[in-house]
């Protein structure tokens, strides 16, 4: 006598019987897990049965196969999936094209425009690198472009992930799941008083360095997550120091009347799409190069200064031509602007005026009370008025010193600080 119904299980069985190969027990599991519930509830004692397995072990396989089928089906790509462009591409003319994209939609100080452009290819390129140095828009007040700014960048980068406020959790699991280019607004709301995230943007300069470990699961298991990613921050104000120095810092005024450049909005993405899959293309090409390459230096740039230009200068030198020395001179540039603009620390300042001071100073040493003396006459200078409008005094000179290693000695007569050792600590911090 034939069966009423036909059993999809046993049907499924039979089809792959007919196949030169035995299916795997968890393909079989994945077979009952795409029936309707009626069906499955019908078949899954004959097929726990027959397999020697619990009902609730099977019931627990099937529910993850049925899980993770919703989750592939429901769950879209966060993120943009960029082809690369069908032929090879050449990178100084794709540069151009980058900059002349940036300059029709922002207002920007000298030197801000190459460094931005090459800042958009190592994005592509990140990890050929093992410094990766932060963007940062910043301004005295708001409107004057910083939203702008990074919007442009937004849409050059791969996997922009714009937010204007977000969490240390989200942030580096979003940054070990996807590596995308965080893009942050406002930073100024929010990044001054959550040191955590600062500390994992600061951590993120330096590929050795980019990790964060964190407990996880119900056993609080420890989890290392990488927080490697580019990034670009937008803010009103100065950058929190630590940050400023792993930063490429472009100061944005509020432009004038005579100043014109086109909105930017959404409908740009798509515009600019054929130069996303340009850079895509760019840098799978030149990858292997871009890893290898050692490029020479600004020797006027700091230490901390030369290794965030490293991989622009590696990436200039890659695309040849005249571009390294146009990024070496753009570097430079915004660094010599940078210097101009940003106040010293009161220690730096000390350390200039004491520099001064040895210049035309005789002997091997110089009492504290000279010293105050003669910061106190330099005209125009802070030292007279220097605290509540009243001069500073030795302890608070000697109090500015203490952290960078010079002490005042004593002899019977008075105290008094070693010249050569003035002379050293203003070599070190002075440029």
């Amino acid at each position: 006598m034939e069966d009423q119904y036909s059993d999809p299980y046993f049907d499924a069985h039979n089809e792959l019987d007919d196949l030169e190969f035995e299916p795997t027990l968890q393909e079989l599991v994945a077979t009952l897990a795409e029936l309707a519930p009626l069906e499955y509830d019908q078949q899954r004692e004959g097929f726990a049965k027959e397999h020697g397995i619990r009902l609730s072990t099977l019931d627990a396989e099937v529910r993850k196969h049925r899980e993770r089928e919703n989750n592939e089906q429901e769950e879209p790509a966060p993120f943009e999936n960029v082809v690369p462009w069908t032929e090879p591409i050449d990178g100084a003319s794709l540069l151009n094209t980058i900059q002349r994209t940036i300059e029709r939609f922002c207002v920007l100080p000298d030197h801000s425009a190459p460094i931005m452009s090459v800042w958009i290819v190592h994005a592509w390129a990140h990890d050929a690198s093992d410094i990766s140095p932060v963007l940062a828009f910043t301004s005295p007040e708001k409107r004057c472009g910083k939203s702008t700014a990074l919007s442009v960048v937004s849409a050059l980068t791969p996997r922009a992930m714009p937010v204007v406020n977000i969490s240390a959790s989200v942030l580096f699991r979003v940054i070990e799941k996807y590596k995308p280019t965080i893009l942050i607004d406002e930073a100024d709301t929010f990044l001054e008083d959550r040191l955590e995230m600062r500390g994992m943007i600061n951590g993120g300069h330096n590929r050795r360095n980019a990790y964060v470990w964190r407990s996880v699961g119900d056993d609080h298991e420890p989890k290392q997550f990488g927080v490697w990613a580019p990034k670009a921050v937008a803010m009103i104000g100065n950058l929190p120091d630590t940050l400023e120095d792993r930063s490429l810092v472009v100061p944005l005024k509020r432009k004038d009347a005579g100043e014109k450049v086109e909105r930017f909005n959404a409908g740009r993405d798509a515009e600019l799409l054929p130069i996303r899959r340009k850079l895509a293309r760019w840098v799978e090409d030149n990858r292997t190069s871009l890893a290898g390459q050692d490029s020479e230096l600004p020797e006027v740039l700091n230490d901390r200064a030369q290794d965030n230009a490293r991989c622009l200068c590696a990436i200039a030198v890659v695309i040849g031509g005249d571009c390294p020395e146009r990024i070496r001179d753009a570097l430079v540039g915004l660094a010599k602007a940078r210097a101009d603009d940003v106040p010293a620390s009161k220690g730096v300042m000390l350390l200039r005026d004491v520099g001064d001071i040895l210049e035309r100073w005789m002997g091997n040493r110089i009492t504290s009370k000279d010293l105050v003396a003669e910061l106190v006459a330099i005209e125009d200078g802070p030292w007279a008025v220097w605290k509540g409008g009243e001069p500073i005094t030795p302890r608070m000179v000697a109090s500015l010193l203490k952290p960078y290693g010079v002490k005042p000695e004593r002899d019977r007569a008075s105290r008094f600080y070693v010249l050569d050792d003035l002379r050293d600590v203003v070599m070190r911090y002075v440029s």
